[in-house]
């Protein structure tokens, strides 16, 4: 699905999604497997480079071995396996992790189980983190809300039903298929819960069935990311960062995609989901929290900020994203302080402040766990805390903007493995509202102008650096944080 932003595709494909896609027979079967073959990263790796993200890396590579063994590719496939010890670093996990990184590798092994296929020998921090998400996956499988789409994940994380015969499969079809027939809006998720079905051999709603092959069957690689579309995500950004420009036009979304945008707001649970209305994924504090203040933008309504309490972390100060988050994210409580700021509640604005400052030291960079890059914290911390009139908040805009002035590359952008548009815009624009309040280092001229040159010289590249089930990037938002970067330096000369 395309957004009403730049004509692009939402999200970049997903090796993971696509090699899962072509685990299930069909006529999309030849177009997966043709595209791993013609989109490796090495002779025998996928994903991104495993110095940059070892877990994107191992995850990719591993489901493109089991899809190449499924075509029949053998020798392929073990070299792929044989690749993966070596992506994993000797000393702690540099980074975040990929989401739900250990539950896929272990379900690609119940899948190469079952099918008397060899599983690889996993590194002890591969072992570690399957064990922690057999446990997660229990823990939210008891949970009476499990099978309740507005508050679980489960769909989200339908491979975690492959081999657990504890799952009622006709309920969770039921619950979590979305009206284009997917489970929740997820290719890989798709395919694996439909390669259960088929692996129990139990009757289900013929229907219901025909609806989730079609959905796999009409799948195409360049389009298959590992969520659907993300709607929601690309408009309520696009408005937050465009809002930075101070300008009378408005933002280069539609009024439909802002109509609906607001509408979603209203979603009985109180959050909204980026993919929009009729999914099976419950909505997060993060995506809720900018749309509301892009809703707040562009004059139309959305629900208070107290609607949220019960996100906040239970004895705790911090909001989480999601329920049974290990812990709290930097940029949802960035984005939760923005908000809680526009509506002047400053008894809930306080707490999320301190939690912040205790996560953030002045000398330190720090990522977010939905972000590869600290661009991203750094110049939403700077660009968030700028406008908020309180000493904490003054004081983390002070020490990110003193970051991103220590951090720029020698070509004048920013990025952590070579500079990129989207990184080197979080941080101009953080950079450019952290001097418009005399927050910023003295040569924040110089370094803005070394940041303009290096956007006006450098077409944007589509890097992914989020991080879902396997790195992603928002291509049409991308676009937009290029252009409103550039103009942004421009309003600050």
């Amino acid at each position: 699905m395309k957004s009403g932003v730049p004509q692009l595709v939402d999200l970049s494909p997903s090796v993971y999604d696509i090699a899962a896609v072509s685990l299930v027979p069909g006529p999309q079967q030849p177009l997966c497997l043709d595209w791993l073959l013609t989109h490796t990263t090495g002779p025998d790796t996928w994903g991104a480079p495993a110095h940059r993200c070892w877990f994107d890396s191992y995850i990719s590579t591993y489901a493109a071995a089991v899809a190449l063994r499924n075509a029949g590719m053998h020798q392929s496939a073990d070299r792929a396996y044989s690749s993966l010890p070596g992506m994993v670093p000797a000393g702690p996990p540099p980074g975040p992790e990929t989401l739900t990184f250990g539950g896929l590798v272990d379900v690609l092994d119940r899948v190469s189980t079952a099918r008397g296929w060899p599983v690889p020998p996993h590194p002890a921090p591969v072992r570690n983190t399957i064990e922690r998400e057999r446990a997660k996956w229990e823990h939210m499988r008891m949970w009476p809300d499990f099978y309740n789409p507005s508050l679980s994940i489960a769909g989200y994380c339908a491979e975690r039903v492959y081999g657990d015969a504890a799952v009622d499969t006709a309920r969770f079809l039921d619950a979590f298929q979305a009206p284009n027939g997917s489970i929740a809006n997820s290719p890989g998720a798709s395919a694996v819960f439909l390669l259960e079905y088929e692996h129990r051999g139990r009757p289900l709603d013929g229907r219901r069935l025909a609806e989730l092959r079609e959905y796999l069957h009409s799948r195409v690689p360049e389009d298959t990311a590992y969520l659907d579309q993300v709607p929601h995500f690309v408009t309520a950004w696009t408005v937050m960062f465009h809002h930075e420009l101070g300008t009378a036009q408005g933002p280069p979304c539609t009024p439909r995609a802002l109509d609906e945008l607001s509408r979603d707001l209203h979603h009985p649970s109180g959050l909204l989901c980026t993919i929009g209305a009729g999914t099976t994924i419950p909505g997060d504090t993060d995506s809720t929290a900018c749309a509301a203040v892009a809703a707040r933008i562009t004059g139309r309504p959305a629900p208070s900020a107290a609607t949220l309490d019960r996100m906040i972390e239970p004895g705790g100060d911090a909001y989480r994203t999601f329920l049974f988050e290990h812990d709290p994210s930097l940029t949802t409580n960035i984005h939760m302080a923005a908000l809680l700021d526009l509506e002047h509640d400053h008894s809930r604005l306080s707490p999320v402040l301190r939690w912040l400052k205790t996560q953030t030291t002045p000398h330190r960079a720090q990522t977010c766990k939905w972000h590869l890059s600290p661009a991203y914290a750094l110049g939403e911390m700077a660009r968030v805390m700028s406008r908020i009139d309180h000493p904490l908040a003054q004081s983390l805009c002070t020490d990110a903007s003193a970051q991103i002035f220590r951090t720029q590359n020698s070509d004048g952008g920013w990025g952590a493995d070579g500079s990129t548009a989207e990184e080197t815009a979080y941080s101009a624009i953080g950079l450019a509202a952290a001097a418009e309040r005399g927050l910023a280092s003295a040569d924040w001229k110089g370094t803005l102008r070394r940041a303009h040159t290096f956007l006006s010289t450098h077409e944007p590249q589509l890097t992914p650096l989020w991080l879902g089930k396997t790195l992603y990037c928002v291509q049409p938002l991308v676009h937009v944080l290029h252009t409103v970067a550039i103009r942004r330096i421009g309003t600050m000369s």
